[in-house]
């Protein structure tokens, strides 16, 4: 069954509330019960996971919803911070990877709106605080949700005419936990859930880019765009994601001028050093980096375009590489094409192998896909974890989260920023591109 994430629309509350309470049942939130949703304020994150309304489903509109996030994001002294509202998947929907797609989007939506840190709150529900944990977020406070019982309020008092409370909301400081335990009967941790949206990746740790060059050793995208460049007869290239720096000496070697450019200091350090490096102009940085070159060629290898999630960060790129073209210069890059579901395939069993080390022994590398949000013109966002076990035995695990845009999408960006396709491919064996190729690898020309 298809899910879609997307934004919550009014016609959605009866669904909504209903998703809530039945989710909550199974947690320590059980009695949190709305009757209408909460409005949160604007700038708020509001997405929801539904399906096709089955048969026997009375809420109104022909979804169902099976999957809440709201995510209001606000500034807590100076810092833009994203706050979890609610989360909750329908029980019979659960351990699917809705909640994961759901926060996948929300990560994309809290880098709009230029969130450094996410938050949560939470109880001890185990499922819950493993799934944070799972996704980076780490434990930064803790204290106490108290709930006394009527037979418990003895020693409350309350204004006349009301009697003493019947049941009761109430904080404890997590040193008191003993002397509470023994005179309450529900009492629950709560445990704020914190991770910084802004970590470095691991091209900036030197010693997983020393690993890059050995897992990507093959030739098939380095030839192809090498040929490209001749049969365009492009004086001047700029690689922009140069990483290792391959490619960019490569096409120095053939005898194009070429500038290679990319943000991570640490792949820059080992492209400046191969064989060939000597000959490349290395600058660090981004696209809005680029010189003013009259360049005839840009090259995005090594699916660079993936990395920009958002439309705002595409569409910039989009606009700098413009601006560093000549008129009538190429950009050329290659993207995953979602049809193929790359993502279904990275898994430990299918993506695990070993590697000689550059500095001696062998190390070892796979990659697991985690969370995956999909939309049938956005395309999808996956997230993915890399592990490297080093020669010493040291196991670094990093995330990487891609954007996989249809061809549509990727064509009406390059027509906004002011380019005309020119020629498609499916592989980089040059196929032609259909529905369901691996790739979608395209040369557009600046007007």
């Amino acid at each position: 069954m298809t899910v879609t994430i997307r934004d919550y629309r009014p016609l959605d509350e009866a669904s909504w509330l209903r998703c809530r309470v039945l989710s909550f049942l199974g947690s320590a939130y059980y009695d949190d019960v709305r009757a209408e949703r909460p409005a949160l304020a604007p700038g708020a994150i509001r997405l929801v996971a539904t399906i096709p309304k089955p048969e026997g489903i009375t809420t109104p509109g022909a979804e169902q919803v099976v999957g809440i996030l709201d995510v209001e994001v606000w500034d807590d002294a100076g810092t833009r911070t994203a706050t979890i509202d609610t989360i909750a998947v329908h029980p019979d929907h659960q351990r699917r990877g809705i909640a994961d797609a759901l926060l996948a989007q929300a990560l994309v939506r809290a880098d709009d709106a230029r969130a450094v840190v996410m938050d949560a709150w939470t109880r001890e529900d185990h499922a819950a605080n493993a799934w944070y944990v799972r996704h980076g977020f780490r434990v930064t406070e803790e204290y106490l949700h108290v709930h006394p019982a009527y037979d418990e309020t003895g020693g409350f008092t309350s204004p006349e005419p009301l009697s003493r409370p019947v049941t009761a909301l109430c904080h404890a400081r997590l040193d008191d936990e003993a002397e509470v335990r023994s005179r309450y009967a529900r009492v629950h941790r709560c445990r704020r859930y914190h991770r910084d949206l802004h970590l470095p990746t691991w091209t900036a740790d030197p010693d997983l880019a020393r690993t890059y060059d050995a897992e990507n050793a093959g030739r098939w995208d380095h030839d192809f765009y090498l040929d490209l460049a001749r049969r365009l007869r492009a004086g001047r290239v700029t690689d922009l994601g140069c990483g290792t720096g391959v490619l960019a000496a490569d096409l120095a070697d053939a005898g194009h001028a070429v500038t290679g450019i990319d943000p991570a200091p640490a792949m820059l350090q080992i492209a400046r050093t191969r064989p060939g490096g000597q000959r490349v102009r290395w600058l660090e940085g981004t696209a809005a980096d680029l010189p003013d070159d009259d360049a005839d060629l840009v090259v995005m290898e090594g699916h660079v375009a993936q990395y920009f999630l958002t439309d705002t960060q595409w569409a910039h790129t989009l606009g700098h590489i413009h601006r560093t073209l000549r008129p009538g210069g190429h950009v050329a890059f290659e993207s995953r094409n979602p049809a193929a579901r790359a993502w279904e395939r990275w898994t430990r069993e299918h993506t695990e192998d070993t590697y000689p080390h550059p500095d001696g022994g062998r190390f070892t590398s796979w990659s697991a896909s985690v969370a995956v949000t999909a939309a049938d013109h956005y395309g999808a966002i996956e997230t993915h974890e890399g592990h490297v076990v080093l020669p010493d035995g040291t196991h670094r695990v990093h995330q990487e989260t891609l954007r996989f845009r249809p061809l549509e999408v990727l064509q009406e960006s390059l027509t906004a920023a002011g380019f005309t396709i020119t020629a498609a491919w499916g592989d980089f064996a040059g196929s032609a591109l259909t529905a369901d190729s691996p790739e979608i690898i395209l040369l557009a020309r600046r007007a």
